[in-house]
């Protein structure tokens, strides 16, 4: 039996505007009033997660920065692993240096050196995102680095980007490009399973009683982990070889599908 659901945003909940259809909103809410839990399950940070959470009614704590944070918002978290202090100045140092534009979070505030809205279209729907400033000050905020953000506005430096850092840092950092333009850094033996599954444990469930919903690369360890795999048709290849169902495309009121599908009808609360 599925007691939770856990959805990825970009691609899976949300369509290709960045909004939750009616649909999709409705059949969540109907499955909670089934007993069922519902979370969002994100690469994003807490602010889009956040968000998100709200506009669904989100009844569980919310997995963020790729399962490196699990937190119901205003409480302590369930589940947090951030960068050492050290590698956090190290890492700032070496990509500044070069140039490169990156972001940083720590449970509460996106940092950067300086705020380019140009590179922050997919966040267009998230009231008042932005990106807190700090000029050269970067290495006074390097307590608590739970996710790094390496940004290309072409996408065609990031290989190059990426293979340097592994080179330089060999074994000190998680990888996850769902798009050319825009690669997350998270500390080792961080993903979205690692995440889901501290809140299933934190909720008393199973991984046989969870649902993940998911279409990207970032998707794959929390649709291996879970019980019951649901990617959109338009998901990427390596996701729908996991499914347990596959849903119409994003655009199409994939999770409204299903909840339909996956979540009877006649359930009631535990």
């Amino acid at each position: 039996m599925i007691r939770l659901i856990a959805l990825d945003l970009d691609g899976t909940l949300l369509n290709r505007d960045k909004e939750i259809s009616d649909a999709n909103r409705a059949a969540l809410q109907r499955a909670m009033a089934r007993g069922v839990y519902v979370t969002i399950a994100t690469g994003r940070v807490m602010d889009s997660a956040r968000h998100f959470g709200w506009l669904i009614g989100a009844n569980a704590p919310l997995v963020c920065c790729n399962g490196g944070l699990v937190q119901q918002p205003g409480e302590p978290p369930v589940f947090v692993r951030a960068f050492a202090p050290a590698f956090a100045r190290t890492f700032m140092d070496y990509a500044i240096g070069r140039g490169w534009y990156i972001q940083w979070y720590d449970g509460e505030t996106l940092r950067g050196t300086d705020y380019r809205p140009e590179y922050f279209d997919a966040y267009r729907t998230v009231p008042g995102f932005t990106v807190q400033a700090v000029g050269d000050r970067y290495l006074d905020y390097a307590e608590g680095v739970l996710q790094f953000i390496l940004r290309d506005y072409t996408g065609d430096n990031m290989a190059a980007m990426l293979t340097e850092l592994e080179r330089r840092f060999p074994g000190e950092f998680e990888t996850m490009r769902n798009v050319p333009q825009v690669t997350d850094l998270m500390p080792p033996g961080v993903d979205k399973a690692v995440g889901l599954a501290a809140l299933a444990d934190h909720l008393g469930l199973t991984s046989g009683e969870v649902m993940a919903c998911g279409d990207g690369l970032n998707d794959l360890a929390m649709l291996r982990w879970a019980g019951t795999a649901v990617v959109p048709a338009d998901g990427v290849p390596e996701a729908k070889a996991l499914a347990t169902f596959v849903a119409p495309p994003c655009d199409e009121d994939a999770v409204a599908a299903a909840v339909e599908r996956l979540i009877p009808a006649d359930r009631r609360a535990p």
